[in-house]
């Protein structure tokens, strides 16, 4: 039988060897277990499910049934989000207002679509939430008497004509609308026609007349419209694309009969979760799709101008959306 020669210094070697692989081993398991046990402490305390964003979530306010989907159309504005976000964040939860944010960034190379953008924003919100607002991100309520509550009754326009620092003719819907899931629906949401500045709100306010959901206005507040809401829109900055080409001006003052929110078409470019000083908010990076037979308008690159205005053999008068003189005299200058 063969026998090993010196069996003290082979155990010893032996043993060093455990003792090194231990020593190089356990650390990281240990480390490993400590960074996953981290991660899920920090998902229990914020309430995430595993696998979602660790981003903090709004406070739940139990009081409140309802939850809202601000939905902010958006492009190029960070300065003005920058300011928006934490108010608004910080003016609903005064009121103990569930909500979530949106901003749907528009970021192809079409002109800008608030109409469509719209349209995304309801379709990509999340289910739990019951009612909409659609929310320009350069206007921010002032005046603490402003509710954001449900609209059981009916569309609740908060920027009202009277308290709209820019706007006033009395059709006005702009600015803050809130709006129930099923009655955006009824009316197939906003007409996808209206790239560029203006108008697209005057033709969701026919909708609303067709289909007889009447709008509701606050009243009885002690600001007008110098301090109910501050306007952050730097005209000089940020110009409207007031520009007008092929028939657009002529198409865009009638009822929309065609799109809306059903053929809204588009693309998710990618979906970020963000803060600005605590204001919890979801980006939509969105692009948009332009039917160019249909609405040749969404670039005005090679057309500048209004090729002569068509007839329409079949125009009613509630197709007119909006008179243009009536329009003109309750529309302040443009901002």
């Amino acid at each position: 039988m063969l026998r090993l020669k010196r069996p003290t210094t082979l155990l010893w070697g032996i043993g060093l060897c455990l003792v090194f692989f231990f020593y190089v081993s356990l650390p990281s398991a240990n480390t490993d277990e400590c960074e996953c046990k981290s991660e899920q402490d920090a998902a229990a305390a914020s309430g995430v499910v595993p696998g979602q964003s660790l981003l903090r979530p709004s406070k739940l306010f139990t009081n409140d049934k309802h939850k809202m989907a601000l939905l902010v159309p958006f492009r190029d504005r960070f300065e003005e989000l920058l300011e928006f976000a934490p108010h608004i964040h910080t003016f609903l939860n005064a009121q103990h207002k569930n909500h979530h944010l949106y901003i749907i960034n528009q970021v192809d190379n079409l002109r800008f679509n608030r109409a469509s953008l719209l349209n995304v924003g309801f379709l990509e919100s999340g289910i739990d939430c019951d009612y909409i607002a659609m929310h320009d991100v350069d206007l921010l309520p002032m005046n603490a008497a402003l509710t954001y509550d449900f609209p059981h009754d009916g569309p609740y326009h908060v920027a009202a004509p009277h308290l709209h620092p820019r706007y006033h003719y009395p059709t006005f819907i702009g600015g803050i609308l809130l709006v129930k899931r099923e009655h955006f629906r009824k009316v197939d949401g906003l007409s996808n026609k209206y790239w560029g500045w203006g108008l697209e709100d005057d033709e969701f306010f026919a909708r609303l007349k067709e289909v007889k959901l009447e709008v509701f206005r606050p009243g009885n507040l002690t600001s007008g419209a110098k301090d109910t809401f501050r306007h952050i829109h730097d005209r000089r900055v940020r110009r409207r694309d007031m520009i007008k080409c092929y028939n657009q001006q002529e198409i865009t003052r009638h009822r929309d009969r065609q799109t809306g929110l059903s053929t809204v078409r588009y693309q998710i470019q990618s979906k970020k979760e963000m803060t600005i000083q605590g204001a919890p908010m979801t980006i939509l990076n969105v692009v948009l799709e332009c039917d160019r037979f249909v609405t040749p308008w969404c670039d005005c690159t090679e057309n500048i101008g209004n090729t002569p205005k068509a007839h329409h053999k079949s125009e009613k008068s509630d197709d007119v959306i909006v008179p243009k003189l009536n329009r003109k005299k309750h529309l302040s200058q443009d901002g």
